[in-house]
């Protein structure tokens, strides 16, 4: 859909240092690390269809970029035959468009991988649902007139620094297909829920790629290169690719690119204590390139695990878009107290499951196991 797009102003709660920003992050958030800043949603604050900014989770590479609006460009150039440089006030005069997109970072939920994998510790919350606003991103490049040979195109973004082991600095991009980035829902958005982006959230625009973990979303972007070959840039050929035990650091490897089937708890909350009687289980679920047919969630271990119990049909509730999760839930009763276990796993409509344990891999990237929540069910007084 079209509407009229909130204009640029710099965010209030953040100071600007030696090109870069320090900001802090919201008060709402669990922080990962400090610097660069890195911060995750408590499930509880993700039961709403729509995750405000301020409890929106944040993922930085390096330090958050100083960037001037009024002097920021997007630069189009490589396998095009009219190279571009864009203005802030040239791209909001293209056709506006509102997307509500599901986000998650590929690292999401690797806390809970085994034996270990390399990366940050995100627990569950590096995911949320926002509204995003700007303009179509192949309503631009059709401007720079793409050249046939033409098969992915980079995002460049402002942010830079070093990584271990990496003896140059290092600029954050990421590539897409070129039949990724033709989708009318791929965006270079400037706004968030309403509201022109903070500067954590990638401000003055950004890159939205919808049904892709959020890697792809190139925050402050400044270029988009097309190219005529496999992208070979570090983010995409080392930390968001899927390395296996035995693999020779040397050779290619799958990237991650679509996101995996997946449904999380949100309510209760781990480790809560309720009373006997009935209790309503609420959550979420997404799949990146297909719709999710069905939720399904098990009080203990599942009969084919092992276990004794059965998996218990979820109802999927409104509303529905494209690119967003849907919500769920079930009310359950407990006629005894105890320790429980809550389990839940959703099924898209390619058939797709969330499996018991997902495929360990070096980085943890995609981990799409099944979410389980401890519970205790105390008697009434």
């Amino acid at each position: 859909m079209t509407r009229a797009a909130p204009g640029p102003q710099a965010p209030t709660t953040e100071e600007a240092t030696a090109g870069t920003r320090t900001v802090s992050p919201p008060s709402d958030l669990n922080v990962v690390t400090e610097e660069p800043l890195c911060a995750e949603t408590s499930l509880a604050d993700l039961n709403s269809w729509i995750t405000p900014t301020d409890r929106f989770f944040i993922r930085s590479h390096f330090a958050i970029p100083e960037v001037d609006v009024d002097t920021w460009r997007l630069v189009v150039d490589g396998e095009v035959d009219r190279p571009l440089s864009l203005s802030f006030d040239d791209l909001r005069r293209e056709t506006v468009r509102t997307v509500v997109t599901t986000m998650e970072c590929a690292g999401n939920s690797r806390s809970s991988v085994y034996p270990p994998a390399q990366g940050l510790r995100w627990r569950h919350g590096a995911l949320g649902t926002a509204q995003w606003t700007g303009v179509s991103l192949w309503d631009v490049l059709q401007k720079a007139d793409v050249r046939p040979g033409a098969i992915e195109a980079v995002f460049e973004g402002a942010d830079r620094g070093r990584e271990p082991g990496v003896p140059e600095e290092l600029v954050y991009a990421m590539s897409v297909p070129v039949v990724k980035a033709e989708h009318p829902d791929t965006l270079l958005a400037f706004a968030m829920n309403g509201a022109p982006l903070t500067a954590a959230h990638g401000f003055p625009v950004r890159v939205i790629v919808p049904g892709w973990y959020g890697m792809a979303s190139v925050k402050w972007v400044t270029k988009v290169s097309l190219i005529d070959h496999s992208f070979r840039g570090y983010y995409r050929t080392k930390p968001y690719t899927f390395i296996h035990e035995g693999d020779d650091p040397n050779v290619l490897r799958k990237p991650v690119t679509s996101l995996q089937v997946k449904s999380v708890i949100t309510s209760p909350s781990e480790g809560a204590s309720v009373p006997t009687g009935p209790l309503i289980v609420r959550g979420a679920a997404w799949s990146g390139e297909a719709a999710v047919l069905s939720v399904e969630v098990a009080v203990g271990l599942p009969a084919e695990d092992g276990g004794t119990a059965e998996w218990r049909l979820a109802t999927i509730l409104g509303p529905t878009a494209p690119h967003a999760w849907v919500r769920w839930e079930i009310p359950l009763e407990f006629d005894r107290p105890g320790y429980y276990v809550l389990r839940t796993r959703a099924t898209d409509e390619r058939g797709d499951t969330q499996p018991m344990r997902a495929d360990w891999n070096f980085r943890g990237v995609a981990n799409n196991s099944i979410h389980a929540v401890p519970l205790i069910v105390r008697r009434e007084p």
